[in-house]
């Protein structure tokens, strides 16, 4: 149980790490260039901040984009399970603990 634990903190240590840097910097400027056609264009993310969308950087920055999604609900999809096996694991420990304490009333 405790190697859970710590896999878990482990866990929610790199997604607290990475969720902010997705949300704040990947995600607006993946959307900023997102519609942009022409080459040369630049694009304004939601910060305000003026994004350049010409070719290498469209390429680099949707590569990166998918990257960091996969990876983030990745790292979601793992957290849920955890939480769930810590919670069916917590629960069954405390049952067993019920029907042994019940047990032992009975034949005392």
């Amino acid at each position: 149980m405790k190697t859970i634990k710590v896999i878990k903190l482990v866990l929610l240590t790199l997604y607290g790490i990475l969720l902010p840097i997705y949300l704040g910097l990947i995600l607006p400027e993946y959307l900023a260039c997102r519609k942009c056609t022409s080459e040369g264009a630049i694009g304004i993310d939601i910060w305000g901040s003026p994004v350049q969308c010409f070719g290498d950087s469209k390429v680099f920055s949707e590569a990166l984009f998918q990257f960091s999604s996969v990876l983030v609900a990745g790292l979601s999809a793992l957290l849920m399970v955890l939480f769930f096996l810590i919670y069916y694991l917590n629960r069954s420990i405390k049952m067993e603990e019920k029907f042994l304490a019940c047990d032992d009333k009975k034949y005392s």
